[in-house]
């Protein structure tokens, strides 16, 4: 009981320093400073793992090649808090550590890893009844999962690509729920490992249930999801193929974009994107979001001087739904026209969670790529009728399987706007000479450049931490 103690005052004090402003969070804070003892008690910290902005996405964001700020707006970020995204955005080799520090894609990923952490070793220390099992085996699986999604995060930012070596750059695996032990970093095959790990194991316990109230807690589908996306980053295809047909077994409806009235935003949001947690998308298979507005240049893109990326906009055909249902124009104050992003999955914030049309695609390019054609394209046109105008929809009937790949990874580009999916794919396709590119910006006259597997697609890891654990610093 004394080092359970021991562990519930570290949770509280991590939990006033993460504290989220919503008052239905401040009241679950205050409403009992008691020691956790009961499955309610640890399913109630893992309910804590969801609040506004809870994922590591917001730099990877602002490093692809989505969108574009105008040169007023990047001087404008040099006078406001968040100035060091002048550093980021053109992916400078010296960023103001003392401004980086601001950002939270670490230190609140580290945070929702605490809440596993303890609820993990909590739960051990309980002996279910037989009518508990269920409600111990979702604490169980559900913290591995929580565990699993936020490594699996912070590796696409803070961690260097997967490969098979022993790459020393992986993250500080942090296990168990007391904050004093120091972690070094492990290997890169050791961060995805510990990433499948958990993942495998949460597959095991958690309920396969197709429809709920809402997707904030992760069912069965959402750790074969989780899964499938860890073996494609780790060239595993046949496997993760496997893993995102059971995926699709239990979620694999899709919405028909031809049904949604598209240029009608307040019907579009009502159906497919309301403010409900995912529990009326039909694609919905993991709810969560990855900013709140404040820590990246994207949300620019709503309010000020931003622009989506040329080559991205071109992509889109006539027929083509998705021009409609993700993007509406608008006049800027200054008379500069814009469009802005309306087609997020969780309404009024960038969704970052885990949707059937990705695993669709996933599905399709692990088939093309272990040349199961049939397969790829039966996946690939399921999504494809569902986003093209029905009188313009005609099926993909390309056999050779390279074209076939180049053709699914362009559709999983137009399809997966800014979902934080873009980084990483730009950090593992950069591996391949055939899908390698450089990513270019220009501000003010000057050429910034990002060539393909440059250190630089690995965000530095905030000072602080360095200092308090003696970690090692990515290059760049």
């Amino acid at each position: 009981m004394k080092l359970l103690l021991k562990y519930y005052i570290g949770f509280v004090f991590l939990l006033m320093l993460g504290g989220c402003s919503n008052d239905f969070l401040e009241v679950k804070q205050l409403k009992s400073l008691q020691v956790p003892h009961t499955i309610a008690d640890f399913q109630a910290i893992l309910d804590y793992n969801f609040a506004p902005g809870n994922t590591a996405h917001t730099f990877g964001a602002n490093g692809s090649d989505e969108f574009i700020i105008t040169e007023k707006r990047w001087n404008q970020l040099a006078t406001e808090s968040n100035a060091y995204l002048r550093d980021v955005y053109v992916w400078s080799q010296k960023i103001n550590m003392l401004q980086y520090e601001q950002n939270m894609d670490w230190s609140r990923s580290y945070l929702y890893i605490f809440y596993a952490n303890h609820a993990l070793y909590g739960i051990e220390s309980i002996q279910p009844a037989p009518d508990e099992q269920i409600a111990w085996n979702n604490v169980k699986g559900s913290a591995l999962f929580f565990r699993a999604f936020h490594y699996y995060n912070l590796a696409q930012q803070f961690s260097f690509p997967y490969e098979r070596s022993d790459n020393p750059n992986g993250l500080p695996l942090r296990l168990e729920p007391d904050v004093t032990v120091k972690v070094k970093r492990s290997s890169v095959h050791e961060t995805y490992k510990q990433i499948l790990d958990d993942a495998l194991k949460s597959a095991e316990l958690l309920p396969a249930e197709t429809k709920r109230t809402n997707y904030i807690r992760p069912g069965k589908a959402a750790a074969y999801a989780l899964i499938a996306k860890t073996y494609l980053l780790m060239e595993e295809y046949e496997k993760a193929a496997q893993y995102a047909e059971r995926c699709l077994s239990l979620r694999g409806q899709l919405i028909d974009f031809n049904t949604l009235g598209a240029d009608d935003p307040a019907n579009f949001y009502e159906y497919a994107f309301a403010a409900d947690y995912g529990a009326s998308n039909p694609e919905m298979i993991y709810y969560s979001v990855s900013d709140n507005g404040y820590t990246t240049a994207l949300n620019s893109v709503f309010k000020d001087r931003a622009e989506f990326h040329p080559s991205l906009l071109a992509l889109y055909e006539p027929g083509d739904i998705r021009y409609k249902v993700y993007f509406r124009p608008y006049i800027d104050v200054d008379g500069y026209r814009f469009l802005v992003f309306k087609g997020s999955y969780a309404a009024y914030s960038y969704f970052s969670g885990l949707a059937a049309d990705e695993i669709y695609l996933l599905n399709a390019e692990c088939n093309a790529r272990t040349n199961k054609i049939d397969k790829a394209l039966d996946d690939l046109n399921l999504l494809l009728k569902n986003r093209i105008d029905h009188s313009w929809f005609s099926p993909v009937t390309e056999k050779d399987p390279e074209k076939l790949l180049k053709i699914i990874l362009l559709e999983r580009r137009k399809e997966m706007v800014f979902r934080g999916t873009r980084w990483q794919d730009l950090r593992r396709l950069n591996k391949e000479p055939r899908f390698a590119q450089t990513l270019v910006r220009e501000i003010g006259g000057n050429r910034y450049e990002l060539p393909p597997n440059d250190p630089r697609y690995t965000w530095p890891i905030p000072q602080s931490e360095i200092d308090a654990g003696g970690l090692t610093q990515n290059p760049r």
